[in-house]
């Protein structure tokens, strides 16, 4: 019997779809890549916002057709779509024989089946989330903040790390409302066989000055992090129940800047949130232009039923919120082609991905750029090499191999 899965969202979803595999495997399954060959098709889905929840839809019945033309004889559905109160669609679907919960924590023992490339593991801290932002629906998806014990993180990383992985990326809701995150980072830094150490979706709320410090002072600890600001106005943060107001996101931000000179910082911004004025999007177009952030994603105010957002008075059109995505865009465009040739010359550490191509401690798997390489050998992807960098553009770099 062979199973194929589709992984949609995130990487917090990607680590559930593969414990998810990992148990099926256990169950004597063959875990396949191809739909035309499966007797099972898991979609393992999210549902953080309606083009989500519209993908997943699509996602399902595209695959179902495997049903009618396959050998497929059952259909399931799993992870954030079916959490949501209002998944009529999914339990009346003819196409779907079955939902499973793959949400959650697991502990290191449970075995896991990795869709990433075994230099890199994505390994989740923590499951839910308690700051009830104005607009997110991950309460409502995934419950309160639950957390792994210490221990059971750092066994899985060890485990990780004797197959192969090199680069462990702590990821959670909130990474930041991990108890004693520090205390982890450094145990982690500690174990043989790990290079890089990366920390995703860090809240502004919740980063401490002993944090702070070690990112900076543990060698292992890329100086890279994910810190989704959201807005500069502290009229609208107040209003998205962000639990930080202007002064001290810029205290934050000094602070990393003071204490890690060579910080890459991603963010992530939302414009056309309910009553924000064009003084509020003039406060954030002046964040965003004085070059507090490497990389940066910007995304449009989603009306989310069942947020308390969208009961908000203030709802800004569509074309709104278009035009100031479109601006913040370009803008942090040219701040990322300025920074990006403040390397040229430089040389930096590469993890190779592919034999022309790897990534630098300033990107993220999927969503950051890359480094172009040119080498008069072969690479080999999962090792590391130096490139000095010759050109930039404003997503990649590209070095040649020393």
């Amino acid at each position: 019997m062979k199973a194929y899965f589709v992984s949609l969202g995130c990487p917090k979803n990607l680590t559930d779809t593969e414990v998810l595999m990992g148990k099926v495997a256990s169950l004597g399954y063959t875990i396949t890549t191809q739909p035309a060959q499966a007797d099972v098709i898991i979609v393992n889905t999210c549902a953080f916002l309606k083009s989500a929840r519209d993908e997943a839809q699509a996602v399902i019945k595209e695959l179902a057709q495997w049903k009618k033309k396959g050998k497929c004889q059952q259909l399931f559905v799993a992870g954030c779509l079916p959490k949501l109160s209002n998944n009529h669609q999914l339990t009346t679907n003819k196409y779907i024989d079955g939902i499973i919960d793959s949400t959650g924590l697991h502990s290191y023992h449970i075995p896991r089946i990795k869709a990433t490339p075994p230099w890199t593991a994505y390994v989740k801290i923590a499951d839910g989330c308690d700051n009830h932002c104005a607009y997110c629906l991950i309460p409502t998806i995934r419950g309160r903040l639950k957390t792994r014990p210490m221990s059971d993180v750092l066994n899985e990383v060890k485990l990780l790390v004797k197959h192969g992985t090199k680069e462990i990326i702590y990821i959670a809701q909130d990474t930041t409302a991990y108890p004693n995150l520090p205390k982890l980072l450094k145990a982690t830094a500690r174990i043989k066989g790990v290079a890089w150490i990366r920390l995703m979706y860090a809240h502004p709320a919740h980063l401490t000055k002993e944090l702070i410090k070690t990112i900076a002072g543990e060698p292992k600890i890329v100086k890279y992090l994910d810190l989704p600001v959201q807005h500069a106005s502290s009229h609208i943060l107040r209003k998205m129940n962000r639990h930080y107001d202007k002064k001290h996101l810029l205290e934050t931000i000094t602070s990393l800047r003071t204490l890690i000179p060579d910080l890459c910082l991603r963010t992530s911004i939302i414009v056309g949130f309910p009553g924000e004025t064009k003084a509020d999007f003039v406060e954030l177009q002046a964040l965003i232009a004085a070059g507090h952030f490497d990389r940066l994603g910007v995304f449009p105010y989603f009306r989310e039923a069942g947020t308390p957002a969208a009961k908000l008075p203030g709802q800004l059109s569509s074309a709104i919120k278009q035009s100031r995505l479109q601006t913040i865009m370009s803008l942090q465009q040219k701040i990322s082609l300025r920074k990006n040739r403040t390397f040229i010359g430089r040389t930096l550490k590469v993890l190779v991905e592919t034999p022309h191509s790897g990534r630098s401690y300033r990107d993220a798997p999927e969503i950051d750029g890359k480094v172009i390489l040119h080498s008069p050998k072969r690479l080999v992807p999962g090792t590391f090499v130096r490139a000095k960098i010759i050109r930039a553009t404003a997503y990649d770099l590209v070095g040649m191999v020393q």
